[in-house]
């Protein structure tokens, strides 16, 4: 009869014969923790409603967070270059629900010697991060100028998310006075039209509204706006969504699109003798 002492598999493994353990058998390292890059991702219950569509605990990154967001701001933060220097710094922005948290930080990459010769004009890499710090946008701006005087090199912003899909773009049109914007998907069809009120110079568009059309132009679905907010006590960019927009990827594009007119109407340019905006 087998001895209940021992192991019925393995009996070696409980059988006491007085020896020492063999070194190979004592656990001299605890097993880590990996550790990685990645942010906790705080779970708020704050008058959470569940829906069908998503639960409570189901984690949220990139553009995930844009689902059922109707508008959102763009904050620039306080450079301390840009109150000592005459010469632009590289942008940051945050991008928040109105009256709510911030769901992605924006960080320009750009060259030095175009910010101090182009101004608001240069090409960028504008990179928005979520709050798990996972890249969720890249923006691409190529130097451009936004002026009537110069059709042959209009703005232009290109959308890509990680790693590497491309969503679409924000293409300026060439008209005299009314600056027009068209936001094309992926496929390159017109999602949206953008349009702004009259103007001859650019530094009068700086407190304005765009009109977000359709893209077949017949109906205002939303709006972009440049103004004081009195809660934040800054200026800040309001972007009003359509309904129409219920993709995420569609209003990455309208986010997109903010940040273009942010640079090239919203933004308060250094005077510098060196400097050519092409207002």
């Amino acid at each position: 009869m087998a001895s209940y002492s021992q192991g019925v598999d393995n009996p070696a493994a409980t059988r006491d014969d007085g020896r020492i353990l063999r070194p190979d058998l004592v656990i001299s390292v605890q097993p880590q923790s990996q550790v990685t890059g990645r942010a906790e991702l705080p779970v708020s219950t704050t008058d959470w409603r569940s829906t069908q569509a998503r639960g409570q605990f189901i984690p949220m990154h990139g553009l995930d967070f844009l689902i059922g967001a109707t508008s959102l701001l763009i904050q620039q933060t306080v450079e301390l270059d840009d109150m000592t220097s005459r010469i632009d710094s590289e942008n940051r922005y945050i991008v928040k629900v109105p009256q709510g948290e911030a769901l992605y930080i924006a960080s320009e990459s750009s060259n030095e010697t175009q910010r101090c010769l182009c101004g608001m004009g240069r090409g960028f890499v504008m990179r928005l991060q979520d709050n798990t710090r996972q890249e969720a946008l890249v923006l691409t701006r190529r130097l451009a100028a936004a002026s009537c005087c110069f059709p042959c090199r209009l703005q232009e912003l290109k959308v890509v998310t990680p790693p590497g899909d491309y969503i679409g773009r924000i293409q300026q049109q060439w008209t005299l006075l009314v600056p027009f914007y068209l936001v094309r998907d992926q496929t390159d069809n017109v999602l949206f039209l953008i349009e702004g009120p009259a103007a001859v110079r650019r530094s009068t568009l700086m407190l304005s509204e765009f009109k977000i059309l359709t893209g077949d132009s017949l109906r205002e679905v939303g709006e972009i706006s440049h103004g004081w907010n009195t809660e934040v006590g800054s200026f800040t960019t309001k972007i009003s969504f359509p309904d129409l927009a219920v993709q995420p990827k569609h209003k990455a594009l309208l986010l997109a699109a903010g940040f273009l007119l942010e640079y090239t109407y919203f933004e308060s340019t250094k005077i510098s003798c060196l400097r050519c905006n092409f207002c």
